[in-house]
């Protein structure tokens, strides 16, 4: 059996497309699906990291190894991290990208190890987006250096993925299609879902529900969810405080208010958003005396009217 990194990579990326290329994926499609596109993402990203310098595949390249490189007994770096390492040396990779990536990542991970809950049309979403994040990482980056043969090799391949990713998508946008109606008008209250990534997700009146993967989450527990599956954060910076990364809404007073989201209707702007009363700030600061967040005036006293009020 000879896989090399490339090959090995392409055959996992061909095994995604046969799983998904069908009228109705049943659950085993859906399994091997992400298993198979989290390990063709990993094995092709560290391909390209081993192009610029084969040190960098180590969890640490201070202590990298030739000898136990050649015969691969060394602990690899984490997908996290070879991102990074990629960005460092010139290679673009969007928040938006590295956001699916992560997602697949942790699904893959619950899939092997726990099991996984999710919808179809949740995984299939993600998997497109995946996949034309692959298809454009391999032409732009991996294919100009390598050999001949890897280069024929990846062409015939490539050539495959991209013929079956129409239809792929296409469900996706049946699904779009049909839910679209519901969310005209409703654009202030319409993000991203961190399940599917469809600006699909309406969290409205204290309801956080998605209408293409028709996931549903409770205001409280919605926000770290969207840091993590949208923001692209790691859930290991939560973990030890699990009430974060909301904040107490000085509208409605729940805990629900995240410093950074993305609504419909401004999808370039950041601006501070409460799933508890579905309120959108912009501005928002900590009372240097009570510690809550309130709108600052515009005399930008750093103290909040009921901090003041007492103090009278």
């Amino acid at each position: 059996m000879n896989y090399p990194p490339i090959q090995n990579g392409m055959d996992y990326l061909r095994s995604v497309v046969t799983h998904l290329d069908r009228e109705e994926p049943d659950e085993r499609d859906l399994k091997y699906a992400v298993l198979h596109l989290q390990a063709a993402t990993e094995v092709l990203l560290k391909a390209l990291l081993v192009a610029f310098d084969w040190r960098q595949a180590f969890t640490k390249p201070e202590e990298a190894d030739q000898l136990a490189y050649q015969q691969g007994d060394f602990n690899s770096c984490k997908i996290d991290d070879a991102i990074k390492r990629l960005r460092s040396l010139g290679v673009e990779i969007s928040p938006e990208d590295k956001g699916n990536i992560t997602h697949l990542a942790q699904q893959r991970n619950r899939l092997q190890h726990f099991g996984l809950t999710a919808t179809a049309p949740a995984i299939e979403s993600r998997a497109a987006q995946v996949l034309d994040f692959l298809i454009a990482f391999v032409g732009d980056h991996l294919r100009p250096g390598v050999q001949e043969t890897d280069a024929q090799h990846l062409d015939r391949e490539m050539l495959g993925v991209r013929e079956a990713l129409p239809r792929i998508r296409g469900y996706s946008a049946i699904i779009m299609d049909r839910i679209a109606p519901e969310l005209v008008g409703r654009e202030w209250y319409t993000l991203r879902c961190p399940d599917c990534a469809k600006w699909a997700l309406l969290a409205e009146g204290g309801e956080v529900r998605c209408l293409f993967c028709e996931m549903d989450w409770s205001a409280e527990s919605f926000p770290l969810p969207y840091v993590v599956g949208v923001l692209g954060h790691s859930w290991c910076d939560y973990r030890k405080a699990p009430d974060r990364p909301a904040e107490q809404c000085p509208e409605c007073g729940v805990y629900a208010l995240i410093g950074e989201a993305y609504v419909a209707v401004t999808p370039e702007e950041a601006v501070q958003y409460c799933f508890g009363c579905s309120s959108v700030f912009h501005g928002l600061e900590p009372c240097l005396r009570c510690g809550q967040l309130y709108q600052p005036g515009p005399d930008h006293v750093a103290i909040c009217n009921d901090c003041l009020g007492s103090m009278g």
